[in-house]
């Protein structure tokens, strides 16, 4: 499925402007005084360093200390920068503290004029392609590690006086890409943590639903498409019922949308020739989940995120299921059972909406509801799917799970088209 692409060239715009405004101002200037203001020492020098999707970072040398990274939060690819920061800096401190995941130490957050920021030690990561199988090795422990942890809501973690605590709600990567690339108002989702993992299911299911209705340009190509992405989403909100049997209310799990390769900074310790985490970044878009989302298989083996797996996805399980292999070598059962029994396709696609469709109607639908060939004439084609996916059934299962009436008749005039 296509995001808006009017959307996305105005945050484009956004963030090009952002950058010419902050390359203007003497980026080095503020990011020295940003360190200087978290972490005592005399700066020497500052320079752009390697930034990520969401954020730009400087790297500060000092005197006679170890450098430092400030990273700015980038306007145009993270929408709700503040609490994206706030976060960040949470999970950071909780893992830092609570696991015996390497996590740099935050020596200091905030707001400037330009972004909320993080002020955080440099690493030096090192690895080499031989080197990929011992490094799936590590990243399988640092899973296991990450989801130790239990807790009694689905939400972000917030520090206060008390210790560490449930009380935002889950600030997910499919949010911000949903409101960086279809325009998507922040009013569209949830403002609270949620005590069951079935409505969590069901939340995101209804998030497929808004982008399908709100989203103006660029989502369908013919009444007929708009119809086939209503029912898939309506099909797929009946199985949210379904999926939690096992941990329907808790415990939960600290789960990051972003945990990937990329993301986690391997030297090889010159002593014992052993690779070594030099520590794990980028923890923005980390909350506690459904049990569910740690069981299932990592969608990052291949190196790719899902958008780049190609259009035959039938061609990715032939490249993925060698690397899942090598990777479960000593791992999870269960990770491995998740790929049998389409709870990795199930999960992958309630974070997912850039890859909905494609991923529903491949992996999910037969699996649940059973076999639909399309024979004969166009005509004769869409008669047999009407046949397999009644509409007044359709709706039965929608009107389960909308209250409001005007949500309703828009669903059913979407269906009905």
């Amino acid at each position: 499925m296509e995001f808006d692409h009017i959307v996305e060239k105005k945050q484009e715009q956004r963030a090009a402007a952002w950058l010419k405004l902050w390359s203007n101002r003497f980026p080095e200037l503020l990011s020295m005084q940003l360190a200087e203001k978290h972490r005592s020492g005399e700066t020497v020098s500052a320079c752009l360093w390697e930034s990520g999707a969401f954020n730009i970072c400087y790297r500060v040398r000092y005197d006679d200390r170890p450098d430092v990274i400030v990273r700015f939060a980038s306007l145009g690819r993270a929408i709700l920068r503040r609490e994206k920061v706030q976060n960040e800096v949470a999970t950071m401190k909780y893992i830092r503290q609570t696991t015996s995941i390497t996590v740099p130490e935050v020596f200091g957050s905030g707001i400037c004029w330009a972004a909320p920021y993080i002020v955080m030690p440099a690493l030096n990561p090192q690895i080499s392609d031989r080197s990929l199988r011992r490094a799936y090795r590590e990243m399988g422990l640092l899973l296991l590690e990450l989801s130790k942890y239990e807790f009694d809501a689905i939400g972000a973690l917030q520090k206060n006086e008390g210790g560490f605590s449930i009380a935002r709600r889950p600030l997910t990567f499919n949010m911000n890409d949903l409101m960086v690339s279809a325009n998507l108002p922040k009013e569209a989702f949830t403002s609270h943590t949620f005590r069951s993992a079935t409505d969590y299911f069901e939340t995101l299911a209804m998030q497929h639903f808004s982008h399908l209705q709100l989203q103006q340009r660029d989502i369908v190509s013919s009444k007929a498409d708009r119809r086939e992405k209503s029912i898939a989403r309506c099909l797929f909100l009946n199985l949210t019922k379904k999926l939690c049997a096992e941990h329907p209310q808790e415990p939960f799990r600290l789960y990051c949308d972003d945990f990937r390769p990329s993301n986690v900074l391997i030297h090889l310790d010159t002593t014992s020739r052993a690779l070594r985490v030099s520590g794990v970044i980028n923890w923005e878009f980390t909350y506690a989940a459904p049990a569910e989302f740690t069981y299932v298989a990592p969608w990052w083996l291949l190196l790719q995120s899902p958008e780049d797996w190609g259009e035959d996805l039938n061609q990715f399980l032939v490249r993925f299921s060698p690397r899942l292999r090598g990777f479960l070598e000593g791992l999870s059962q269960r990770m491995e059972h998740s790929m049998e029994t389409g709870l990795f396709w199930i999960c992958l696609v309630a974070r997912y909406s850039s890859m909905f469709d494609e991923i529903y109607w491949t992996f999910i639908d037969q699996r649940c509801y059973g076999n639909f060939t399309s024979v004969g004439t166009p005509t004769e084609a869409q008669e047999s799917f009407d046949d397999h996916y009644p509409i007044d059934k359709l709706l039965e299962l929608l009107l389960l799970h909308l209250i409001n009436e005007n949500a309703f008749c828009a669903y059913q005039h979407a269906l009905a088209k």
